[in-house]
């Protein structure tokens, strides 16, 4: 029966994790798979369901996220396919989405969401925000491929563009003024490495998760000097940022001669988003 397996995994996933994630990891696999009823009722699971079990219980026991076992997440409200090409969308990152809608609720305009990933920030833009124009940049033609899938199985119209916007001056000049910019963008430092967990390390695309060791704040002052070219005057800049780093990408803003800075806390009172008018 199903219940027996769920328990089953959360006790041999218990010193992995924290042994109440670990119970809502393995009842999450199971919820999402079978579905909610098949739990509740306690089914017994066929032999085709218990070797797919077996396998998707080997690999957590890998550490690898549940979310990639599934090939699916959910983001405000909605699934996306996610690969290890991808991040898997965080909590954060619905609250910058949602800080956007309420900011815009009628915006008819150009929104660019820069390191679109499996296209989440872009497509729930497009599907809340209906008659925006939206377009997606990554340097990841395999994310682009996943986004691709996401935007199509949504039924959400985005301008995908494979570039690198550490290095956009080849292509910035064949994309319209934007009316919004959204990004979130890369931004952990390297040496940060050994505190993180291995589910996150050893399974999520590093070069979306890690900036350049010289600088673990270039995408900022990059994707900054880009929307001073690209943005419509009065436009809006929007970033995710690391909790202890809101003083100094502030900062950067405002060398680059943005207007309006504004820092909002997530629902765990935490900075992790900024917002900026270019003047």
């Amino acid at each position: 029966m199903i219940k027996f397996h769920i328990h089953q995994l959360t006790t041999q996933l218990t010193p992995l994790y924290d042994p109440r994630e670990a119970q809502n990891i393995a009842l999450y696999l199971a919820e999402e798979h079978f579905g909610k009823q098949f739990v509740r009722e306690n089914t017994t699971l066929d032999q085709s369901a218990q070797t797919w079990w077996e396998s998707a219980s080997k690999r957590l026991l890998n550490l690898e996220p549940v979310q990639y076992v599934l090939e699916k997440a959910w983001f405000y409200g909605r699934q996306f396919i996610v690969t290890p090409d991808v991040l898997i969308p965080r909590p954060e990152t619905e609250e910058l989405v949602e800080l956007i809608i309420n900011s815009h609720p009628k915006l008819d305009a150009n929104i660019l969401d820069i390191g679109t990933g499996s296209g989440c920030i872009a497509i729930t833009l497009k599907l809340e925000l209906p008659q925006t124009t939206i377009f997606a940049i990554d340097n990841s033609q395999t994310a682009l491929t996943v986004a691709k899938h996401n935007s199509e199985a949504l039924q959400a119209k985005v301008d995908f563009l494979h570039a690198d916007i550490l290095h956009f001056e080849p292509f910035a000049a064949t994309l319209p003024l934007f009316d919004v910019i959204v990004s979130n963008p890369p931004y952990i430092d390297p040496s940060d490495k050994q505190t993180m967990h291995p589910n996150v390390l050893n399974h999520e695309p590093l070069s979306a998760l890690f900036a350049d060791h010289t600088d673990p704040l270039v995408f900022y002052s990059r994707i900054g000097a880009f929307g001073m070219q690209k943005l419509q005057s009065g436009g809006s800049l929007y970033f995710e940022i690391p909790e202890t780093k809101s003083a100094i990408i502030t900062n950067i803003l405002l060398q680059l001669g943005y207007l309006h800075l504004t820092t909002t806390n997530d629902m765990q009172g935490k900075p992790r988003m900024i917002s900026a008018i270019r003047p």
